[in-house]
């Protein structure tokens, strides 16, 4: 017996805005904003769609992709909820591959390596993996845009202003010249 994930997002951002308005009432909190309510939709989806492995195993393969199809099609609608225009969703996934979804992804990452530095043994492959999921999807976004370098650079600025390095054993830009250093408070 296939489980068809009967969801209505936009019913559910709804309910979750009645209840959040009910909630801070109660608590004398300030409601959630639609993105908040948006994000907690996403998550109850992924949730309700995609089992724990115990269930997981007791699933045909139909029953899997089932699923899988319903958490697209309601990722599609959220993403529509969004203000996202429909060639700007991918049809597999439902997420955004809107220029301003491509430019969060990448400060996410720039952001990452500002802080940690980047580890060619941990940091690469997923990295690799992000830039060929645009490669596919949005070259044009790609095209002279080295998220690497980007980040490094944001790296060596942000440590450099501090005055010492990040302290990263892997981080060969700082890992010599922090030896035997106090880092700073």
């Amino acid at each position: 017996m296939a489980t068809q994930l009967e969801f209505p997002v936009v019913d559910a951002i709804r309910d979750l805005s009645e209840y959040d308005s009910i909630r801070a009432s109660r608590t004398g909190r300030t409601p959630r904003s639609d993105r908040a309510l948006r994000n907690i939709a996403a998550a109850r989806l992924r949730a309700s769609a995609l089992p724990d492995s115990e269930e997981r195993v007791k699933l045909t393969p139909e029953q899997i992709i089932d699923r899988r199809t319903s958490l697209a099609d309601a990722q599609i609608a959220l993403t529509v909820t969004r203000g996202v225009a429909l060639d700007d969703i991918d049809s597999f996934s439902g997420y955004s591959m809107s220029r301003s979804a491509y430019d969060a992804t990448r400060h996410s990452w720039i952001s990452f390596m500002k802080f940690h530095g980047f580890n060619d043994d941990y940091d690469q492959q997923s990295l690799d993996e992000v830039l060929a999921w645009w490669a596919e999807r949005r070259p044009q976004y790609l095209a002279g845009d080295d998220w690497l370098a980007a980040g490094m650079a944001t790296h060596r600025e942000y440590w450099e202003n501090l005055g010492y390095g990040c302290g990263g054993p892997y981080c060969e830009m700082h890992s010599e010249s922090s030896e035997g250093e106090t880092p700073a408070p």
